[in-house]
């Protein structure tokens, strides 16, 4: 088995890759025995490598390391472009690694086992999310007038906008205020 990462081979003693991936959902059931579950999305898949890499060829693990710190401008993780047969057949081809690199020394051979996840970055699911518009926010408006403005009225204010009857109304209410 291979795998590459912008063509830069991970070697090492039986390199196994485990593709994943994750279906979030949501139980409907309440406090009911009932099965119903709501579809949350697709997780980004995820490719766990699993290796081993002896204490002489210390350099290869060197070099995996350099590959997980690496990162691109703004100090993001750097994503990989990945080759690979079981992330082909997962349809991955962008990866970044994520949880981690861990190398434990073997308890028979004088090696390292290594195991990395790799996640995968722009995949089909987060293309297809970031496509789709969103819903439109539309103004709302009542009616009428806005209801505000100064509490007391004086006569030199226009009667514009008012019907005959609010300007009717308005008279009254201005000569009652008058006293007269």
């Amino acid at each position: 088995m291979t795998l590459l990462l912008d063509g830069e081979q991970i070697r090492g003693i039986g390199l196994k890759v485990t593709a994943s991936l994750r279906i979030e959902s949501g139980d409907l059931s309440g406090q009911t025995s009932n099965s119903d579950t709501a579809h949350n999305g697709f997780k980004p898949k995820t490719l766990t490598v699993a290796l081993t890499i002896r204490y002489k060829e210390a350099e290869q693990l060197r070099t995996l390391m350099s590959l997980a710190e690496a990162t691109e401008g703004g100090g993001q993780l750097k994503t990989y472009r990945v080759v690979n047969d079981t992330a082909a057949a997962f349809g991955v081809r962008q990866v970044q690694f994520t949880d981690g690199v861990s190398a434990r020394e073997d308890d028979t051979l004088a090696a390292w086992r290594i195991q990395f996840t790799l996640a995968e970055k722009l995949s089909n699911p987060e293309r297809v999310e970031s496509r789709r518009t969103g819903n439109a926010v539309t103004q709302q408006s009542a009616p009428g007038q806005a209801v505000g403005g100064s509490a007391g009225t004086d006569d030199s204010e226009p009667t514009q906008g008012l019907t005959a009857f609010e300007a009717t109304l308005k008279k009254v209410d201005q000569w009652l205020g008058s006293g007269a």
